[in-house]
């Protein structure tokens, strides 16, 4: 265990150390459709990390850094490190500049949300691992009741395997007034074209909060399962279990608000639309698929590596940031006065297909040390997304202990 000191000269130095437990039981679907492949992924392997996590400043360089060891169920211990964020701030002929990986994390929602386009990150995950930043250099520009940031993100890239690492240009504004925010964001690539996202969170009184989001893109793209006239050979092909469509002009808006009591409950409910995430008739395609691969065990001339590597490899269509099209989430929250106890229940549901996940939980904060442990259930009709899982449940703790 690690305490930095911290400096009270113009080039102070700030650092808190923070260690971090994370162990996952995860409940396999025994009557999975993807049983096949089940053993070449990931699903239904219980799991931990331990992460080492350096946080702080020093002058004009803020830092980041994570060692984690991790580990899951039939596997040997990984070690990784990564420096989630490591950038300068500093000022050239009166104007702000940053560069370096920075977290550009910005939008309103809780389960989704639709302007996250630099980020992307995925929300909902059981106590998920820290953000990993963005490379990046940006011109920025605060005042009294606004801000405005040039964003050239992974600065000579152009289009790479997943969208937060392709190369772009964002304009992202923020203005205050009165008791509401307002965010927008402009966004070019390769990959979608020109995105213009708007934003706002208002808070009418002190018991009630409204926030709204919205997203039209040029271009869009899914993962999706083959069509249904594809030849035994593709099926089989781990190569070509999914593909990639392209949709044009999607949108993507969600609408939400949280009211909060004085005795420490609170009530959020949020309701979206994803242009980009799979359909119904999609997840309905892909059990049926896994159904035609499964029937093909046993048959003469058909290996059995063929059958499991095309059935796991189709299993990727879970790894989409949105499974739902049409979704909404109901969150019900107590914290106490203190602010020690906490207590959550989530219930995400597909208005689309009619799965769910409900999520409990319960935490403790101490001075330094933080303890939290809940459930997670997948459920819904047989071909709905969250009952596809090939998991039925996962109960998950976390410890962690801050150095300072």
């Amino acid at each position: 265990m690690l305490t930095l000191p911290a400096s009270a000269e113009d080039g102070a130095t700030d650092f808190g150390w923070n260690t971090r437990f994370v162990g996952e039981g995860r409940e396999p679907r025994r009557d999975s459709p993807f049983a096949a492949g089940m053993d070449l992924t990931s699903f239904g392997r219980d799991r931990y990390r331990i992460e080492q996590e350096l946080r702080g400043r020093a002058g004009p360089v803020s830092l980041l850094l994570t060692a984690t060891e991790s580990a899951q169920e039939g596997s040997k211990p990984n070690g990784r490190f990564v420096a989630n964020e490591a950038y300068a701030d500093f000022s050239v002929g009166g104007e702000r500049f940053t560069t370096g990986k920075k977290v550009l994390s910005g939008d309103v929602g809780y389960a989704f949300r639709p302007i996250d386009v630099l980020q992307r990150e995925s929300r909902m995950q059981l106590l998920a691992p820290p953000l990993e930043g963005i490379p990046m250099l940006s011109w920025d520009n605060f005042s009294t009741d606004g801000a405005w940031s040039v964003v050239i993100a992974n600065p000579g890239h152009q289009r790479r395997n997943e969208a937060r690492e392709d190369g772009s240009v964002a304009l992202k504004l923020y203005r205050r007034v009165a008791s509401a925010d307002f965010y927008g964001v402009l966004r070019n690539s390769t990959r979608y074209g020109s995105e213009l996202g708007v934003a706002t969170s208002w808070v009418p009184d002190d018991a009630l909060e409204l926030h709204a989001s919205m997203l039209v893109q040029k271009r869009g793209e899914r993962r999706v399962p083959l069509a249904d006239t594809a030849s035994i050979g593709l099926l089989l092909a781990a190569d070509s279990a999914l593909v990639t469509e392209a949709i044009n002009s999607p949108r993507k808006a969600l609408v939400g608000g949280t009211w909060t009591t004085e005795g420490g409950f609170s009530v959020l409910g949020e309701f979206w639309w994803d242009g980009t995430a799979p359909a119904a008739t999609d997840w309905q395609r892909l059990k049926r698929q896994a159904a035609q691969r499964a029937a093909l065990i046993g048959v003469p001339g058909v290996p059995a590596a063929a059958v499991a590597g095309a059935t796991a490899a189709s299993t990727r269509m879970f790894d989409q940031g949105n499974l739902a099209q049409r979704g909404m989430l109901a969150r019900l929250a107590w914290s106490d006065p203190g602010g020690r106890v906490s207590a959550s229940a989530d219930l995400l549901r597909s208005m689309g297909d009619g799965g769910w996940t409900l999520t409990t939980s319960v935490g403790w904060q101490g001075e330094k040390f933080r303890i939290d442990a809940g459930l997670r259930r997948y459920g819904g009709p047989a071909d709905s997304a969250y009952r596809l899982l090939p998991e039925r449940a996962a109960a998950f703790v976390g410890l962690s202990l801050a150095y300072q």
